[in-house]
């Protein structure tokens, strides 16, 4: 019971992450920014994700692998590739959170912690797609709405595609926009 609640939690946050990231993309395409919208939706991500942090390590530390290892190495390397992008995540979490406040800080007084902030944006954007791409599928059959090997297949293609190509869209448009906002004057950082 314990996993399908995670998995509901864990799709959950996946269609809040896909809102926020979607719309973070269309703000920094316009310029367009809306305090409330943006607040809304990224603290309601956060809720699920404090929910489903605590659900997954419960799960992890009861869970029927415990102590005896991964016994399947290849169908693991899923697993292992979540788990770690999980720990990212968490990790990386309070820079996300604080970016737009530490940029505007750093820009002019210190260029290292600018670029610094800058990458490690990028590399949180990677974790979180990486945690989507290994997770929607396992989710999907978690909950018994994938039955077929064929399907999980050809959905992990589809979902790898999309994750890659809004990891370069957020990476691409965040990023340049963060620069263009507070790159220090007079030339590149």
């Amino acid at each position: 019971m314990n996993k399908k609640v995670n998995a509901v939690l864990g799709l959950t946050i996946i269609v809040l992450f896909l809102i926020h990231i979607l719309y973070e993309i269309y703000a920094y395409l316009t310029f367009y920014y809306n305090p409330v919208l943006t607040k809304l939706i990224a603290y309601s991500a956060l809720a699920v994700t404090g929910f489903h942090v605590l659900c997954s390590i419960y799960t992890v530390s009861v869970s029927h692998d415990k102590g005896r290892g991964m016994k399947y190495p290849a169908l693991n390397i899923r697993t292992l590739l979540q788990r770690i992008s999980a720990v990212m995540i968490v990790v990386l979490m309070i820079i996300h959170m604080n970016t737009f406040s530490i940029l505007s800080k750093t820009s002019e007084t210190n260029r290292a912690v600018f670029i610094l902030v800058l990458i490690i944006q990028i590399v949180f954007f990677a974790s979180v797609l990486l945690h989507v791409a290994v997770s929607v599928t396992n989710a999907l059959i978690t909950l018994g709405l994938i039955t077929s090997d064929k399907v999980r297949k050809t959905l992990d293609i589809i979902i790898w595609i999309v994750c890659a190509l809004i990891f370069i869209a957020a990476s691409v448009v965040i990023v340049r926009t963060q620069l263009a906002m507070f790159a220090p004057a007079g030339g590149a950082v």
